[in-house]
């Protein structure tokens, strides 16, 4: 190292202030020249008696700092783990309306050609709904306000022990069932699902359904809750989807409605 710069740290060397790398340099110059050897004795004899620092405190401040700055670590990273376990396993957050994709399709009952929908008008209009065998002969009675199936009046109801035969304001459609199938796109290995079917009161009102859809890591999961793969898969009968039945997907963001009645008539099982 140049005298010039042994010069310039002689003053931080004297006071005590330089570091451990920087006092073994000066040592190592000053014992082998004889310049810097005789300007550093006549620093140190023209301040004597200056004690050398003590940097302990200093060293308990940085350790202390230390200690903080890792528990500090530790916390965040406990929070991060804990908000990725509740959002990845214990409670997994709705999929997004973008990673949602629905198709259907329509197939027909093996044993049953068409079914009857009427209404009651001593119900208060509750709908009534029967049954026709395949290869059954049909008879809509309009003068007697019955429908005859082989010779048989059709009975759409039993309440209370008393039968309710089908009223002649009715119509027959296709025994059809209508397959919704809903699938999420997601990087997961597991989609947690939740289906509701709520029930109409007296058939007044129309059907609704929800369906929310959570992917997630299996860890932990119910896995008779999760599909199985990555798509939701629904059967409706399509004589009971009336005008507003409809299906809605909760989603993370906005959710998805589809009008099964709508389905069921763009597959041929309804009609308008």
């Amino acid at each position: 190292m140049k005298c010039a710069i042994i010069k310039d740290l002689l003053p931080i060397y004297c006071d005590g202030l330089a570091s451990d790398e920087t006092r073994e340099e000066v040592e190592k110059h000053i014992a082998e020249c004889g310049g810097c050897k005789s300007v550093y004795e006549n620093m140190k004899s023209a301040v004597p008696g200056i004690p050398k620092p003590d940097i302990q405190p200093m060293r308990k401040v940085r350790k202390s700092l230390r200690l903080r700055l890792a528990l500090i670590v530790m916390i965040i990273t406990a929070g991060v783990l804990t908000g990725a376990y509740q959002l990845l396993c214990a409670h997994p957050m709705l999929a997004k309306s973008d990673k949602i994709t629905v198709s259907h399709y329509s197939r027909l009952n093996d044993e049953v050609m068409y079914v009857y929908i009427s209404t009651l008008p001593d119900r208060h209009g509750q709908t009534c709904t029967a049954s026709v065998p395949r290869g059954a002969k049909v008879e809509i009675d309009k003068e007697n306000d019955c429908v005859w199936v082989d010779g048989k009046m059709l009975v759409g109801a039993e309440i209370n022990g008393t039968e309710y035969y089908v009223p002649a304001n009715g119509k027959l459609v296709p025994a059809g069932i209508l397959c919704v199938s809903i699938r999420c796109d997601t990087p997961f290995k597991a989609v947690k699902y939740e289906y509701e079917q709520y029930p109409t009161l007296n058939n007044l009102l129309p059907a609704e359904c929800h369906l929310g859809l959570r992917p997630c890591l299996p860890f932990r999961q119910d896995m008779n809750k999760c599909l199985e793969g990555d798509t939701f898969r629904q059967e409706f009968q399509a004589s009971q989807l009336e005008r507003g039945a409809k299906l809605t997907i909760d989603c993370l963001d906005d959710d998805i409605v589809i009008d099964l009645h709508e389905l069921a008539v763009e597959e041929g099982l309804l009609e308008e």
